[in-house]
């Protein structure tokens, strides 16, 4: 098997990448930026395996609210506001 083929099934592998987002994700106590950039490099390296709209769709766009959310919430948290 040639060490090409090998990365690239590396690549591919669905075990893998859950191992590393749930690795990175900001509630294990990992990097929010680090997580986003990691769902980005897996939706590019592993393409897009939606068909259309359906539970991905929805889970994608719960997903963009959420990290949305997260980030307006930790930036709040950041800035010192008024009598703290």
């Amino acid at each position: 098997m040639s060490e090409g083929f090998q990365r690239e099934r590396y690549l591919q592998d669905r075990r893998a990448w859950r191992l590393l987002l749930a690795r990175l994700h900001p509630d294990a106590g990992g990097d929010h930026e680090l997580f986003l950039f990691a769902c980005a490099l897996m939706d590019s390296v592993c393409g897009k395996r939606r068909s259309g709209p359906g539970l991905d769709h929805a889970f994608s766009r719960w997903r963009g609210g959420m990290d949305s959310w997260a980030s307006r919430n930790r930036e709040g948290l950041r800035r010192p506001g008024p009598g703290r």
